[in-house]
């Protein structure tokens, strides 16, 4: 009889479960989550392997220790943002702008704004200052629709897309503006201008070097936010039998956060994690780019193929995950 994999959402009086069938290689499994919450789900075939999925309702920011999920949030004029305390930490959500803030919240409670107008609203934690987040508001449409969209929605740090959208009335040589609004470290919102072709239909390449938030305006109207992500970029290399050297670029360092060194496993097809390799220094690069470096010894056998994963809890604020080139011992 086929072994099935199932997920069991913890802290529940009735357990919600479900399983996929065995999966072969390149297969997929899908479901929707009709609520929000912390779902945990383990490999019916091996049960070592765990995971834990986050489903946030939408409309809705988690507070944690670590910072606001998520960050930026997008909605529409009129619609209304809920903050919820999830940490064990008393949290506090102050606009910059003044227009919103929350009475101290305690674990559990929520506080909730309707933002009327259109416009990115950045706020903080009022007891704990350097945790910051962003809410971007599309105004109500207009009657010139704009659209915008990326080839990719995320790229590794150095690499670049290509952001298209069209006009709606379909006029050429009208002027676009497109913004960029990053959401972490010194980099700074940058505008630039394109004019539309035939048709009303407008491209630019873009290099973000964090997550930024983008938006094509005219005089009339604007589209809606377009989130595109970043990944730092690891590479990995092998200075003897012995020796391996890891180094992460992006626009801020990451000295004394840490990589998982990974081998790969041809019988179960997984990588597992081999260890915690933290990264002790960093250089300046071209600007705004900052290297950072870590050394570490290895011993695996002759032919195995080895990787680092960088987590996303040691890329925040401003980068998703990265993962490092293969290489062979």
């Amino acid at each position: 009889m086929d072994q099935q994999r199932h997920v069991e959402a913890p802290g529940r009086r009735q357990r919600r479960v479900f399983s996929a069938p065995v999966l072969a290689a390149n297969q997929s499994f899908s479901r929707v989550f009709r609520s929000g919450g912390s779902f945990t789900y383990h490999d019916g075939l091996h049960p070592g392997l765990r995971g834990t999925l986050v489903v946030i309702p939408p409309r809705t920011v988690w507070v944690t220790r670590g910072g606001f999920q998520p960050t930026p949030i997008s909605i529409k004029a009129g619609e209304r943002v809920t903050w919820t305390n999830k940490d064990t930490a008393n949290h506090q959500i102050v606009g910059e702008d003044g227009s919103f803030s929350s009475a101290v919240l305690a674990r559990g409670s929520s506080f909730s704004h309707t933002f009327a107008l259109g416009g990115t609203f950045g706020y903080h934690d009022g007891l704990q200052p350097a945790l910051k987040g962003t809410v971007v508001v599309t105004p109500p449409p207009a009657a010139e629709a704009i659209t915008l969209a990326g080839s990719a929605r995320v790229v590794t740090y150095g690499g670049s897309l290509l952001l298209r959208g069209t006009v709606a009335n379909g006029s050429a040589a009208e002027n676009v503006t497109i913004s960029a609004n990053p959401q972490a470290g010194k980099t700074v919102r940058s505008v630039l201008t394109v004019t539309t072709g035939a048709g009303g239909s407008f491209s630019v390449r873009v290099r973000p070097v964090v997550q930024t938030v983008y938006v094509a305006s005219t005089a009339k109207s604007s589209s809606e936010p377009l989130a595109i992500s970043v990944r730092p970029r690891l590479r990995l290399g092998l200075i003897s039998r012995t020796r391996g050297i890891v180094r992460v670029s992006a626009a801020r360092g990451f000295v004394h956060r840490y990589g998982l060194l990974q081998v790969w496993q041809p019988r179960r097809h997984v990588w597992v994690n081999m260890k915690r390799v933290r990264l002790t220094r960093s250089t300046v690069g071209i600007s705004p780019t900052i290297v950072s470096t870590a050394s570490f010894r290895v011993h695996v056998r002759h032919g195995s193929r080895l990787r680092v994963l960088m987590p996303r809890n040691q890329t925040v604020p401003g980068y998703v995950y990265g993962v490092s080139n293969i290489v062979c011992s």
